[in-house]
């Protein structure tokens, strides 16, 4: 096997000479078990260097070339971390690793591609060999070379894969920079590629804690849990913490027939549990379980929280639908009571933006339905038309309780719930009482309303009967396949929304680069970002951030105008 081992600044300029005709650089990186970066090997279509990063004193030059090429990897997003402390900084990115996941690979591993793919073994056992030693030797530098190598050879066989990933939108997509570096034609892949040096970011700049908050809340919470703790054994005797004992005061002494595990035991579940929640000891007993929950999310962003701030590791892709995912403290779940300990330190601000009942809208366009595709154009209340609508009544003549049981009509009935669960969702999450007749009746009116809804729902269904699953993809080209109807209404939905959340997050983080403002993305969650910059640049920062999500709105969808709700704050609470 063929390299050159860089060791000395000379050895260095001599490299960079070398590979600065090359139009991709296929890296990797070996890093010790602390994380420090020892190796970075550059592979170009003919040569492969070795760059010990403990031996080299002068970067410079390395930093130059890097900055100006477009760098293919795997697992990239953890390259680009360990060396951006050394400034080294590719201008685009094509990660094999996240290439795999879209085209729906379940093992990711570089040695597992290899072998599909390539059909050759990809030996890994040095993998975890002391890279900090002060001599490396040749078979540790020979298992980094191949690491490189190989890259070479999977990427135009991901590249070509990809490329059959067409969408139905996201022309302007295609003529951005890493869709011409890379030769990539598919729209989701471009923005996928193109997100991995983002999120990065994101996870590199950190969400802003004020760890004087997290204290006093979690003394406060800690009082508050031993009190109602204390209440809940006196009254009645039991530990709320042993779901037994709970179990059978609910049943023997309080009526309640719960529900059974598979196991056959009684089930203390919340969900279930919340439809007594206006009863005791249910209501004490939910309060103690929420308090406690609390409790545990603080402690959590203790655990991760450092220089003020907490760093999450972000799963780009961390479900079908290409939904992230988050961890190391998950960011995704953080309850609203707790938002006001992210706050923002001195002389900056948070920008917060969300979109507007973006999965009625985007459900709304990809069935073609035109009674909202049109409230949405005139910018109606459209929980409230739906309201009016289906109960048959003017929109003015509309009560607050009545547009709450739109809201659990609109979000619930799009994915095709039943007449038992939309009673069960209106009592849960929104509060309206409604018997299982009463639902049967609205669900009714609400398809006959929607019609396109109706259609959707019988051609899914017609398609699971006859071939047993659904392919699709989103409108950005995102593949993803279905066994049962609930998946098979839900993944375009969810999957066109983790399309343009990311793409949001491109144009953002592009316009205020052109605009030379300091700041970016430190938080996403599904719908919403929560971008940090200068308090003297907040609106201005706020104004970009708005204006991207709608220009990725318009990308995404043609005929359903996005809406965004914004605020600029101190605190994310």
């Amino acid at each position: 096997m063929e390299f050159t081992y860089v060791t000395s600044n000379d050895e260095l300029l001599e490299a960079c000479r070398a590979l600065e005709p090359a139009p991709l650089l296929f890296i990797d990186a070996e890093t010790t078990p602390s994380g420090l970066p020892r190796l970075l090997q550059i592979a170009s279509d003919r040569e492969l260097f070795i760059f010990d990063l403990f031996e080299l004193e002068e970067l410079t030059p390395l930093r130059e070339l890097i900055k100006r090429k477009p760098a293919v990897g795997h697992n990239l997003k953890f390259d680009l971390k360990v060396l951006k402390r050394l400034g080294l900084e590719p201008a685009a990115v094509f990660d094999t690793m996240i290439g795999a996941q879209l085209l729906g690979f379940k093992k990711l591993s570089l040695a597992h591609l290899t072998g599909a793919l390539l059909g050759k073994p990809l030996d890994k056992s040095l993998q975890l060999s002391d890279w900090s030693a002060p001599a490396l030797s040749r078979e540790q530098l020979e298992y980094a070379a191949r690491d490189a190598l190989v890259l070479r050879e999977l990427f135009p066989l991901i590249r070509d894969r990809l490329n059959a990933l067409k969408g139905v939108r996201g022309e302007e997509v295609l003529k951005t920079a890493p869709a011409r570096l890379f030769g990539l034609s598919s729209p989701v892949a471009v923005v996928e590629m193109a997100f991995v040096k983002e999120l990065a970011e994101v996870e590199l700049r950190g969400f802003p804690v004020d760890a004087a908050l997290v204290n006093a809340l979690e003394r406060e919470l800690t009082r508050e849990l031993t009190k109602r703790v204390e209440e809940f054994i006196r009254r009645f005797r039991v530990d709320p913490f042993s779901p037994k004992k709970v179990a059978r005061l609910l049943e023997e002494r309080f009526g309640i027939v719960l529900p059974r595990t598979a196991k056959g035991n009684p089930s203390t579940d919340d969900a279930f549990l919340q439809e007594f929640a206006h009863r005791e000891p249910v209501k004490l007993l939910l309060e103690i379980r929420r308090v406690k929950k609390l409790l545990e999310k603080l402690k959590e962003l203790k655990e991760y929280a450092e220089d003020g701030r907490v760093h999450p590791e972000f799963r780009q892709i961390g479900a079908v639908t290409g939904r992230m995912a988050c961890a190391r403290p998950n960011l995704q779940n953080v309850p609203q009571a707790l938002r006001a300990v992210f706050k923002a330190p001195e002389g900056r601000v948070l920008a917060v933006a969300d979109f507007s009942q973006i999965e009625l809208r985007i459900a709304a366009e990809l069935v073609n339905e035109e009674i909202m595709t049109e409230a949405f154009k005139e910018g109606k209340d459209m929980h409230r038309l739906t309201a009016a609508l289906v109960l048959g009544k003017p929109e003015e003549a509309v009560t607050e309780t009545e547009r709450k049981l739109a809201k659990a009509l609109n979000f619930g009935l799009i994915y095709g719930i039943s007449a038992q669960s939309l009673a069960h969702y209106a009592r849960a999450g929104y509060g309206v009482e409604l018997s299982e007749e009463e639902a049967k009746r609205i669900r009714r009116k609400f398809f006959n309303t929607f019609k396109a809804f109706a259609r959707w729902h019988e051609e899914v269904k017609e398609k699971l009967r006859r071939e047993g699953k659904v392919k699709g993809k989103t409108l950005l080209g995102r593949p993803y396949e279905a066994d049962s109807f609930t998946d098979a209404v839900n993944y375009p939905v969810q999957g066109t929304g983790a399309d343009l959340i990311k793409l949001s997050v491109l144009v953002f983080h592009a316009a205020l680069k052109r605009e030379g403002l300091e700041g970016g993305t430190v938080n996403l969650v599904h719908d919403e970002i929560v971008a940090e910059g200068r308090e003297e640049d907040g609106e201005r920062l706020l104004e970009l951030l708005v204006r991207s999500m709608k220009r990725a709105g318009r990308i995404v969808l043609k005929r359903v105008p996005v809406e965004v709700e914004a605020r600029l704050s101190k605190s994310w609470g």
